[in-house]
């Protein structure tokens, strides 16, 4: 039986290139999942590929039910196929994570012990639960530099305490239907993050183990996607200013 038999979960996984990753990925993902939840499903995003994601995606899709593939008519980046990934999500609770699976989902049951009813008083389930990286292997140290700036703005502009943004979260399926912005790579989800803080929803964050690319390099830690996260960043502080 799986170790949270009533909790059914969207994961939203943005695909770009990724012919090297996604055979050992697939596998992986569907293994844990069925061990973990009752229902799932995978959505994997295909952004305009140029090598056999695609068709790759299609065959695991055609073979396990659970699989489903949304092939973006145009390049949309990271951000915009989560974007369209968590529109299109199904299930109650929604999470992401990217095709070179720098997050085990056998590390699971650490952030979906969150949204099992709890008997302590005044403590009720989380709302969004933030997986915050314990270490960063492989990562520049201009990288981290960036992501040091991101969440010094972020904790300046707008009060929220949340250590990681960029990485992983789950969230009720609701959370997500709340107005939007921002669909930059680095920005989408500290929006989210950023807007549930601000209606009070209970948001828990929890330390989890960072695994590294082996196949391919990372495509949104440029100077284009980061202006444009600076931009949303600053249109956001502006929309809630008041608030």
């Amino acid at each position: 039986m799986p170790t949270f038999p009533d909790l059914a979960l969207s994961v939203v996984i943005p695909a770009y290139n990724e012919e090297k990753n996604l055979p050992a990925t697939m596998p992986r993902a569907l293994a844990a999942l069925r061990k973990h939840v009752g229902t799932f499903e995978i959505l994997v995003v295909n952004d305009c590929s140029r090598d056999r994601t695609g068709e790759l995606a299609d065959e695991f899709a055609r073979d396990n039910p659970e699989v489903r593939v949304l092939h973006n008519a145009q390049n949309l980046r990271q951000g915009g196929s989560l974007r369209r990934g968590f529109s299109e999500a199904r299930l109650p609770l929604v999470t992401h994570n990217a095709m070179d699976y720098p997050f085990d989902f056998d590390d699971l049951p650490t952030l979906l012990r969150h949204f099992v009813p709890v008997s302590a008083p005044g403590e009720r389930p989380a709302d969004v639960v933030v997986a915050a990286r314990r270490t960063y292997p492989g990562t520049s140290r201009p990288r981290r530099f960036v992501s040091w700036v991101n969440r010094t703005l972020i904790h300046v502009l707008f009060g929220s305490t949340v250590t990681d943004y960029n990485f992983i979260q789950i969230y009720r399926r609701e959370v997500l239907g709340f107005p939007a912005i921002s669909d930059a790579t680095s920005f989408i989800t500290p929006e989210k993050i950023i807007r549930a803080h601000r209606k009070g929803l209970r948001v828990v964050e929890e330390v989890v183990d960072y695994h590294r690319r082996e196949h391919g390099t990372p495509s949104s830690a440029n100077v284009k996607n980061i202006r444009r996260a600076l931009g949303d960043m600053g249109r956001l502080w502006w929309d809630l200013r008041g608030s």
